[in-house]
């Protein structure tokens, strides 16, 4: 009985507020941040993902807070709202995952090289032994130390891929460099669904760590998510195939990523692991061309950018500007850099790759913002539960990635046409003109 009365009185407080008109006033004017941020960026040649972050910023409920005309109902309202697009971020991290799995050839994976093996494993363990290591140096507890690790392995290959379809380069350098992205996109996911649960497990008083919950559990959940996937994602595929209507091949895409991932989360299991073997059986499946990316690409712009700016309110504006904060971001920046661009070259000397792929393969994984945000709710949602941290530890981790992505993405541009110019791949003068 209190549970009906509770209810319709939520029910109540919510229609006299008007919580359906405030959100669609919200979505319509991210809508319009989102054009002229597009517009911007584009005339500008700036990544536009940092925008986005940075106008999220500015909406983030810290910041709010700091308006003095704002009464504290207005405050918790709007942190209300805010919290409730969360739908939005499942949504966008869903396909963020299909994209990547879209990109994994078996082609390409057959004909893999010792040489793009010892790159991906050395610039990916490189980033999180030394993230890790470095973190407990400073006194950091054992499980954020790991997680941070975990999160350094990711890069995100859109800012790289942009400069790459840019310029239009086809040489050893540039096709090293894609098929590094989508693998390491890959193993990063691989890297973070074994080690979150041992950092979980780690500060959880009521559980003991052991092989059967750090490996067995955690390895049979990544196995049913991708055997989910796989199953899932041929079958898809299969309609789609023989079905010529666009309409239908998106409402099957849309069944596909959406339905699938409830499944996932209903069944405990990775929905991002699950897209990413979907995306997987949709490339390597299909026999013939679906045009899957172009629906994508189309369908999602929009999705991405409102996930960007709600990742920017994350933001904890009065946690950042203090001392303690900047030499966490600063270690992690520095050694995260470390680690993935000297790991990719010592993986590369060790094989053997050319010389220009030894020198500068490093330079096009400075990017991270992308799956790293996908991982950062994951830990919002799954250490909820947990108070007996010293730090907030979603919140710190929302933190670090997004102002540290904001140096990353706009300086990974940079290094990214760095290194095509010097492997010998673009000429000095066409760098140049592509500015003026």
């Amino acid at each position: 009985m209190d549970y009906t009365n509770n209810l319709l009185d939520l029910q109540n407080w919510m229609m006299v507020h008007h919580r359906s008109y405030k959100i669609i006033f919200i979505i319509g004017l991210l809508l319009l941040f989102i054009f002229l941020i597009h517009t911007f960026t584009e005339k500008f040649r700036l990544p536009s993902v940092a925008g986005y972050v940075l106008v999220g910023t500015l909406f983030s409920s810290s910041l709010i807070k700091q308006i003095p005309f704002f009464s504290e109902e207005f405050i918790d309202w709007y942190a209300y709202l805010i919290n409730s697009f969360d739908f939005v971020t499942i949504l966008a991290v869903s396909f963020i995952s299909f994209t990547i799995g879209t990109s994994l050839s078996l082609k390409v994976l057959k004909k893999m090289e010792t040489e793009f093996t010892l790159i991906i494993l050395f610039e990916s363990i490189g980033a999180f032994a030394l993230v890790s290591l470095s973190m407990l140096y400073i006194g950091k507890p054992p499980y954020l130390a790991i997680l941070m690790g975990a999160f350094a392995t990711a890069t995100a290959p859109a800012a790289t891929v942009l400069i790459l379809k840019e310029y239009g380069v086809q040489g050893i350098f540039s096709a090293t460099l894609m098929i590094v992205l989508a693998l390491d996109e890959a193993l990063a996911l691989v890297i973070f669904s074994f080690v979150e649960p041992i950092s979980l497990i780690t500060i959880d008083p009521a559980q003991a760590l052991n092989i059967v919950n750090g490996f067995i559990l955690p390895l049979v959940k990544i196995i049913s998510a991708a055997g989910l996937g796989l199953a899932i994602g041929y079958v898809s595929q299969r309609y789609i195939c023989f079905d010529h209507s666009k309409k239908q091949k998106i409402f099957l895409i849309l069944l596909t990523v959406i339905g699938g991932t409830s499944l996932s989360i209903a069944l405990h299991i990775s929905p991002l692991i699950y897209n990413l073997f979907v995306g997987f059986a949709f490339c390597n499946f299909a026999k013939r061309h679906i045009g899957v990316a172009d629906l994508i690409e189309t369908l999602t712009m929009p999705l991405y950018a409102l996930f960007f700016i709600l990742a920017g309110t994350k933001i904890q504006i009065t946690n950042i500007f203090t001392s303690s904060f900047m030499i966490i971001a600063l270690i992690y920046t520095i050694t995260r850099l470390i680690g993935k661009i000297g790991g990719a070259s010592i993986g590369a000397k060790i094989a053997k790759a050319p010389n220009s792929v030894q020198k500068y393969i490093g330079f096009g994984l400075m990017p991270q913002i992308g799956v790293a945000l996908d991982l950062a709710y994951i830990v919002q949602r799954d250490f909820a539960h947990i108070t007996n941290t010293e730090v907030d530890v979603a919140v710190i981790i929302f933190n670090i990635i997004l102002f540290t992505s904001l140096f990353t993405e706009i300086s990974g541009s940079a290094a990214t046409e760095f290194a095509l110019y010097k492997s010998g791949e673009v000429k000095q003068r066409k760098v140049y003109n592509k500015r003026a």
